[in-house]
């Protein structure tokens, strides 16, 4: 066989076993050999819910498309107090001037200036105030305002992205970005120096996104722009941001809101009772039943737990067959129901367990 034949014998195998390469190689990783050399790459269709759409997108760029996005509906508070000013922050939730802020803000003033986005300071006035969640409404005489826009809180996830903005210590339209750091936060000792009678912040959003005082009533929002709570308070022994600030979740706070708009107050359930969480060491030293449970200090005189027959000292274990092992939970289970619900009450009376049912009224002031 001369030369050139030996050549093309050789060529012409070399091409076939390089074509045969290309078509069965892909075949071992479950692709179409004709795709694979045009080019193309698997193609993977993927549905994402919300809460893994928002922690996807996340990241510094959408800190910006945030602010640019919520910056509009923002307003700084000016309060003016009967010894002096002080800051706070509020969003738009209504183009004919409806703004949300915190109670503490505004509680008690005897006037109230609003600075909004576009620089144009109106006199505000309130149009309802509810001291048991710290949420306020005040509104300006102004139309076609910007408005922000409401996410949800439910699906929240730690982790994610949070912006929260406003005027800390009055620097106002400033944006901080951290993360959600906890959920179902509880604050027992939540009494802020101008509303002593506001009740513990119970459910909120744990945040290290800076927050400092004028932040108070302002969004925190998620990556995509919307309202997932109203920035209220932060742990600190200094008075300034260490990383652990508050929000009310909007889910919690879109129907007070929206009361504090049609009625101007809200008017909440109440079971009757005050008391202490129990801790493990009280129950050791007074050998009592159970280790956890809210224990009742107080029952008031003609309350709704006076009159199904509960009495101080007894010790609530559950509501409607679900465990409560705090007063918090206690305090936020009753908070969820309406008034004249009947709610079935565990107890344990001494060593005796007990219910009875609870007949739920309207919260007076005490």
């Amino acid at each position: 066989m001369s030369l050139w034949k030996v050549l093309l014998v050789v060529v012409i195998t070399a091409v076939v076993v390089s074509v045969a390469c290309f078509m069965v190689i892909p075949l071992f990783f479950g692709r179409n050999p004709v795709d694979f050399i045009k080019g193309k790459g698997e193609e993977r269709i993927s549905v994402l819910t919300p809460a893994e759409q928002r922690v996807v997108v996340a990241g510094q760029a959408d800190v910006v498309s945030v602010a640019q996005k919520i910056l509009p509906t923002v307003v700084n508070i000016e309060v003016q107090f009967l010894r002096g000013t002080a800051i706070g922050s509020g969003f738009i939730i209504r183009s004919d001037g409806y703004i949300v802020t915190n109670n503490h803000v505004v509680q008690d003033s005897r006037g109230i200036k609003v600075s909004l986005a576009d620089g144009r300071v109106l006199n505000a006035r309130i149009v309802g105030l509810d001291a048991e969640t710290d949420l306020g409404v005040i509104k300006v005489d102004a139309s076609n305002l910007p408005v922000a826009e409401l996410g949800t809180s439910s699906d929240l996830v730690v982790g994610e992205l949070a912006v929260a903005i406003g005027s800390p210590e009055g620097f106002e339209q400033t944006v901080t970005s951290g993360i959600i750091s906890a959920l179902h936060r509880n604050l027992p000792d939540f009494h802020p120096e101008n509303a002593p009678n506001t009740t513990p912040l119970l459910d909120v959003i744990q945040t290290d996104a800076a927050i400092n005082p004028g932040n108070s009533g302002g969004p925190l929002c998620n990556s995509m722009g919307k309202v997932i709570g109203i920035n209220t308070a932060i742990a600190s022994e200094t008075g300034g941001n260490v990383g652990i600030g508050f929000a009310i979740p909007i889910d919690n706070a879109a129907p007070v809101i929206e009361e504090l708009i049609n009625k101007g107050k809200v008017v909440h359930p109440w079971m009757g009772i005050s008391g202490t969480t129990l801790s493990p060491e009280i129950a050791l030293r007074y050998n009592l039943p159970v280790q956890e449970g809210a224990l009742i200090r107080t029952v008031y005189k003609g309350g709704p737990a006076d009159k199904a027959g509960m009495a101080m000292g007894d010790i609530v274990v559950a509501l409607d067959g679900k465990q409560t092992k705090s007063m918090d939970e206690v305090m936020l289970e009753i908070r969820r129901r309406q008034v004249g619900a009947r709610v079935k009450v565990t107890y344990y009376r001494g060593s005796e367990k007990m219910d009875t049912e609870v007949v739920l009224e309207a919260k007076p002031s005490l």
